[in-house]
């Protein structure tokens, strides 16, 4: 054992990558384990959203510590090192102004939790579903199926608006019926309508009315609360329907139209 610890010496070439292997194995095995953790956290409650920056910023942070460990090891006075960087802190954060930016920006989305993957948001021109919060940037899918990656600093700077946080939804279905029809006859196929459908929720009521009197229309609407998961295919479903339901009641939808009326001296 005194032979192989002479020929492994701390000071030797060979001393000093079995130094590094051994830093490198335990490096992995940290790795390993986090995924490990993280992987019971996700199941215990964690937002999968929060997952890829919590992700990066362990590994970064093993990364430069490993790096500064292995340069020790090498017997560079990294000491002087960390004192440079700190020395040109100032000028670094200068230059990487918006990158620093996007990870301070991560790290509020991440503990301010205003979506959480799964969830549709809009904020500004960024609108789709989340898939996750990257050290740097958030990435979304649109509902055709398109790959957004946007700059975790420009969801930070701007209003999100998340379409999935609340459980339920006020659906509004607005029509324009001829001014000769009869409002008691719509009102009366609407209220069958709103009766009819199990997914309409009965609390928060719904309401019936006249929403204003347009150039060539009288615009009624029908407000109803429905669960958020049902909100878009009952959107898609009842301006089918209603238009059915008019026509089957010969209520004339009427389409935009002006009389003009000819002077002759």
């Amino acid at each position: 054992m005194d032979k192989i610890r002479d020929i492994i010496s701390e000071n030797t070439l060979m001393g000093q990558l079995v130094t590094l292997f051994l830093v490198i194995v335990a490096i992995i095995i940290l790795v390993w384990s986090f995924h490990k953790v993280i992987g019971r956290m996700t199941k215990r409650g964690l937002d999968p959203a929060a997952v890829p920056l919590i992700t990066d910023l362990f590994r970064y942070s093993l990364y430069v510590i490993g790096l500064l460990v292995g340069l020790n090891i090498f017997g560079v006075n990294t000491n002087g090192i960390l004192a440079m960087i700190g020395a040109a802190s100032l000028a670094i954060g200068l230059a990487l102004k918006d990158t620093l930016s996007n990870v301070a920006s991560g790290i509020l989305l991440l503990f301010l939790n205003p979506f959480k993957a799964g969830d549709y948001i809009e904020c500004g021109n960024v609108k789709g579903k989340i898939g996750g919060i990257g050290l740097f940037n958030t990435t979304l899918k649109t509902t055709d199926g398109l790959y957004v990656s946007a700059p975790n600093s420009s969801l930070w700077g701007a209003p999100i608006v998340n379409f999935s946080r609340n459980k339920v939804r006020r659906l509004d279905l607005s029509v324009g019926v001829a001014y000769g029809a009869s409002l008691d006859e719509v009102f009366d196929i609407f209220r069958k309508m709103v009766a009819a459908e199990d997914r309409f929720l009965k609390d928060p009521a719904s309401a019936i009315f006249v929403e204003n009197l347009a150039d060539s229309s009288v615009n009624v609407s029908v407000r109803v609360w429905v669960r958020a998961s049902d909100f878009p295919s009952l959107k898609r479903e009842y301006l089918e329907k209603i238009k059915k339901l008019l026509d089957e009641g010969k209520i004339e939808i009427p389409f935009p139209q002006q009389v003009v009326y000819l002077k002759q001296d």
